[in-house]
């Protein structure tokens, strides 16, 4: 499963932390330092393990099992609350297309 930004989610940062608004839904959340993590490393489809990787990585302490407890945890709670989208892994994806190959015939 890849999760990423809803594209309808705007974002501000306010010192360690993230405010989100979702004007459909007309809600808002303020992301601690470690939830604004994940949700930067979700600008683009990603896995939790990769994320999980970045996080211990970042914060020194945090080991791998417990960045991967915390990411699941916030990445459940903001699906729910429509600030995240997943996806399907797909098994063999085709490699991205360039703005050049896109406007090709």
């Amino acid at each position: 499963m890849l999760y990423s930004q809803d594209h309808s989610v705007e974002s501000a940062p306010l010192q360690d932390e993230t405010i989100l608004l979702q004007p459909q839904a007309k809600t808002f959340c303020l992301l601690n330092q470690t939830a604004a993590f994940i949700w930067n490393e979700i600008s683009a489809p990603i896995s939790v393990e990769l994320i999980a990787q970045h996080l211990a990585g970042a914060f020194e302490g945090v080991s791998p099992e417990q960045a991967s407890k915390d990411v699941d945890s916030t990445l459940w709670q903001l699906v729910s609350l429509g600030f995240v989208t997943t996806s399907e892994t797909p098994a063999h994806a085709p490699a991205p297309r360039t703005i050049d190959q896109a406007v090709r015939p």
